[in-house]
């Protein structure tokens, strides 16, 4: 664990342009890209698992462009917002996938064990310092970084505008004002995807680690025990936070809404703001491609230079060890890489983590937005990268019944300490 914390540390200083990405949740757009889902004879299969389900259009369109041009390989891509336990699933029946996601750190740490080594890939030395850290276990390289990416509040300039917000809250009682002005104008301030877990239990919950003067010591003093779930600094203010997205919003209601909702009502009007990331610009844009949006940084006290945004590279491709078409994966992957600007920018809308891939105007406001955080290096680390793999999914039950009154606030920390404790022990 110290020397994933020494990594972390090293990681945030030099970080200047990362990338991470959402969970994924939204099953309508769950699907199996593949040309006829089984291995056909004289082709080879390549199983890719993904859990990016906002963009599995795109994710199909790249694996039959792949087959297109390579007319002996079969892609079978699953996109799943059910990821984890799938994952697990299909380890534990011997199914695993050949290529799959991992993310930073203590998952990728976890996985280790069973990845093959990509140190010496040709694309190895064009990615971004920042992102090795994260996908480095015992000297070894075992990813392929997708993409640099920040998460806050996505808001409607228009909106903002009209009712003369003319100044981003950077502190909670800011911010309290614009839902009381925007509550004053009729205007609903949130519709929150707290159904999905990376929305609720990973991304939202990682800002009260992340607000920590060294969330990594105190992330490894929660493991040696010395540090509870009680003593996080800024928990009260994420529980302002969460209070606000429910209170300006949906109500109990909001458990039951996904990340498509979200998207559906902020890009159609119906609401000013949303918790999301760089991720959502697309899906954005297909509802409403003029839309006049930003992203700015969530705060959980009144202190403005506490607030910052959670800028991360959460997900990497790696490849099982245990897999029949090795080779073909690394080549798939190189392939990947040479023709990233066209799949990884311009398709998926990813800020690369290649130094030799640009960032374009195309990838939109939010882009922009993160990419001022970055610049004037206002950023914090993913926390959530350092929990227990798997955690976030355990942590959003009791968050979710917080938010739909069934636990009061001592009664949701003690529920989180003991899903920490449990898992630590493992």
């Amino acid at each position: 664990m110290r020397k994933v914390m020494s990594m972390l540390l090293t990681s945030a200083v030099g970080l200047s342009l990362i990338s991470g990405c959402a969970g994924g949740t939204a099953s309508k757009n769950e699907g199996t890209a593949n040309g006829t889902g089984t291995s056909t004879e004289g082709k080879v299969t390549i199983k890719l698992m993904d859990f990016k389900t906002e963009i599995t259009d795109k994710i199909k369109a790249m694996a039959a462009d792949y087959m297109a041009e390579n007319p002996n390989v079969n892609i079978e891509a699953q996109v799943t917002g059910n990821y984890d336990t799938l994952l697990k699933t299909r380890f534990s029946a011997g199914d695993g996938p050949d290529i799959f996601m991992t993310r930073a750190y203590t998952d990728i740490q976890g996985w280790s064990d069973r990845l093959v080594d990509l140190s010496n890939e040709p694309w190895m030395d064009k990615v971004l310092p920042s992102s090795e850290a994260g996908m480095t276990a015992d000297g070894k390289k075992l990813g392929f970084p997708l993409a640099v990416e920040g998460y806050g509040f996505i808001y409607n300039k228009d909106i903002f505008a009209k009712e003369g917000i003319d100044k981003l809250p950077t502190t909670l009682t800011e911010l309290k004002a614009v839902n009381e002005k925007l509550k004053a104008a009729g205007i609903s301030s949130y519709t929150e995807g707290y159904k999905s877990f990376w929305v609720l239990g990973q991304h939202l919950f990682n800002l009260p680690f992340a607000f920590e003067k060294d969330p990594a010591a105190t992330i490894e003093k929660m493991y040696a025990g010395e540090v509870k779930m009680a003593d996080i600094k800024n928990l009260d203010g994420f529980f302002d936070v969460l209070d606000m997205t429910v209170d300006y919003g949906k109500g109990t209601d909001t458990i039951g809404l996904s990340y498509d909702n979200q998207v559906s009502d902020f890009a159609s009007g119906k609401t000013a703001m949303m918790q999301q990331g760089v991720w959502s610009i697309d899906a954005i844009t297909k509802i409403n491609p003029n839309m006049n949006i930003g992203m700015f940084a969530i705060p959980l006290n009144d202190n403005p230079e506490d607030t910052k945004m959670p800028v991360g590279v959460s997900t990497y491709y790696s490849i099982n060890k245990d897999s029949k078409v090795i080779e073909e994966s690394k080549k798939f992957l190189t392939w990947l890489h040479e023709n990233g600007q066209k799949y990884i920018v311009d398709s998926y809308k990813m800020i690369p983590a290649f130094t030799d891939l640009n960032t374009t105007p195309e990838l939109g406001p939010l882009a922009e937005d993160l990419d001022k955080y970055l610049k004037d290096e206002n950023t914090y680390i993913w926390a959530f990268q350092l929990w227990p793999s798997g955690i976030a999914e355990d942590f959003t039950v009791p968050l979710q019944a917080y938010v739909g009154g069934h636990f009061d606030k001592e009664q949701t920390i003690t529920e989180l300490q003991k899903i920490w404790d449990q898992k630590v022990k493992k």
